[in-house]
């Protein structure tokens, strides 16, 4: 019986373990025609389009802080949960983005990276501080979106980012991104000495132990119509 209890355990801490929560992600969103749809752009119309048919196919979305809580608990996603997120700072992501969020009664993520604060067509402080009041989270992308080789001064890149956050909106910052998508055990390690309680990457699957600071993102193609996104939803969420 013991033997049977142990395996059942195990089995569930696995099947835990190997639910995806699909957490989408954006970068740059246009102007129809100003830019062919692709990884990174995505027209408001096309973004539009994906969010009309998530909201009409029953998906809302959850935040991180309901994620993390969650896998910690070693409890399930709500059915037809999902997560939507912004890399890079464009002003774009308040100016149109977001907007389109609140139509659809969405609420999204956006992963700031601190050194294009208050520049030409980037996100300013006044922009940062209305999606946090507007119930987003805001999180950090570093300051500087260095690759895996570039973090010279890690204080800079990552305590600097979440300070600068935290004194605009007057919350926590607890969650960063990785650029590029791109990690390893020692950038892993300084993400966690500096305080943050998850980390995104982009498309391989969270590994053990660092479950919680390699949490997988799938980029979102322009070209995707709705019924395409649902269709990549469906085979992300499969084990």
């Amino acid at each position: 019986m013991k033997k049977l209890l142990a395996l059942w355990g195990c089995c569930l801490s696995l099947a835990t373990a190997a639910q995806q929560l699909p957490v989408l992600c954006y970068h740059n969103i246009t102007t129809p025609g100003q830019h062919q749809n692709d990884l990174l752009h995505v027209d408001s119309r096309q973004f539009e389009q994906q969010l009309k048919t998530l909201a009409d196919s029953g998906y809302h979305t959850i935040l991180p802080d309901e994620m993390v809580a969650l896998l910690q608990q070693h409890k399930p996603f709500p059915a037809r949960a999902v997560m939507i997120t912004f890399d890079d700072s464009h002003d774009v992501h308040y100016s149109i983005a977001a907007p389109l969020l609140k139509r659809y009664h969405f609420k999204g993520v956006f992963f700031v990276m601190t050194v294009t604060l208050n520049k030409p067509h980037y996100l300013s402080s006044a922009n940062i501080k209305a999606l946090s009041d507007e119930g987003h989270t805001v999180a950090s992308h570093t300051w500087d979106h260095p690759r895996p080789d570039g973090y010279q001064d890690w204080d800079k890149e990552l305590l600097l980012p979440r300070r600068q956050l935290e004194k605009i909106t007057g919350r926590p910052v607890w969650y960063i991104a990785y650029p590029f998508g791109a990690y390893n055990d020692s950038i892993i390690a300084h993400v966690k000495q500096a305080g943050y309680k998850a980390a995104f990457q982009l498309n391989r699957r969270p590994e053990a132990p660092n479950e919680l600071y390699t949490l997988r993102r799938m980029l979102v193609d322009g070209r995707w119509s709705g019924t395409q996104l649902l269709r990549e939803i469906s085979g992300y969420v499969t084990p």
